[in-house]
């Protein structure tokens, strides 16, 4: 894999606008509010896209599709809201290739719902670059990972602010064609939950960037992202499994001056509290804790 600063711009490593390949922008319904007016928007009009819901199981919610957009250069006004609004919020990612846009959707469309290891449906975030990025490793083989008609793809990575290129390994076995539901490998499966832990963890710091400024120690972003997955399993310890319950354990964190439980004065007695079955539920009990700690902090809710 080929990775690159932000800051150096989407042609600052060693990718260039390809001559010779088609370049889409898959984007995310989930993120990306109200996106089929904004991408008509944006285009003024004169748009060359397919939203992947349609004609499928999912056509209901089309206002949730990803849309697989074709872009006519660096310059597409498509790509420039991209790059100044969608980065950091991790918006989609560009494919590469030299097949005609419907071939490239009709891929995708294959890969909406995918089978678990053990053979049960689930659904893909498709338009979620680190989702992606966990199915189309760098270097994989395209006979075993479904590549398909893709040559590559370039993904945004928020946390470290970076691009990333995945490409699968130069070879003359035949890509996987995909008759029925593509069956997830179980490295495959493992990689996509800690996708589900990134995104969780990616929201709190999200919360606690706009709550709770100036509490975590680390200023860099991937440092003080570190710094919050060691806090969310610190939480997990103790029994608190759930976003929500996260943003409150920080809270109390915050209102007890620590970014590690292992900080905490009296100890003991707070994690009795936390522990303790007849306060009820995990954010009965947060909230139980809450009502006792320090207020000389900024109080923060969820």
């Amino acid at each position: 894999m080929r990775r690159w600063p932000w800051w150096q711009g989407l042609e600052g490593g060693d990718w260039r606008w390809p001559a010779e390949q088609r370049v889409l922008l898959l984007l995310d319904g989930v993120r990306v509010e109200s996106l089929s007016r904004r991408l008509y928007e944006w285009s003024e009009g004169e748009l060359a896209a397919d939203m992947l819901y349609a004609g499928t199981p999912w056509a209901e919610v089309s206002e949730l599709s990803p849309w697989l957009v074709g872009l006519e250069g660096p310059e597409d006004p498509i790509l420039r809201a991209f790059l100044a609004e969608g980065l950091e919020a991790e918006w989609g990612y560009l494919i590469l290739g030299r097949a005609e846009r419907g071939e490239v959707t009709d891929h995708l469309r294959n890969l909406i719902q995918v089978e678990h290891p053990a053979g049960i449906p689930m659904l893909l975030r498709l338009a979620d670059p680190a989702v992606m990025a966990a199915l189309l490793v760098s270097d994989s083989t395209p006979g075993q990972v479904p590549w398909g008609p893709i040559d590559a793809i370039l993904t945004p990575d928020a946390i470290a602010e970076e691009w990333h290129y995945h490409a699968p390994r130069e070879t003359d076995e035949s890509p996987c064609h995909l008759p029925h539901a593509y069956r997830l490998s179980e490295p495959q499966h493992r990689r996509l939950q800690d996708c589900d832990r990134r995104r969780d963890v990616g929201q709190l710091m999200a919360f606690v960037d706009r709550h709770c400024g100036g509490w975590l120690t680390a200023t860099d972003r991937g440092q003080r992202y570190a710094q919050l997955a060691g806090i969310v399993q610190e939480a997990c310890e103790l029994g608190f499994t759930a976003p929500r319950e996260w943003a409150l354990f920080c809270t109390l964190m915050q209102r007890l001056g620590i970014t590690s439980w292992q900080q905490s004065e009296g100890r003991e007695a707070w994690t009795k509290l936390l522990r303790d079955p007849g306060q009820g539920s995990g954010m009965a009990r947060l909230e139980a804790a809450l009502a006792v700690a320090p207020t000389s902090r900024t109080d923060v809710t969820t």
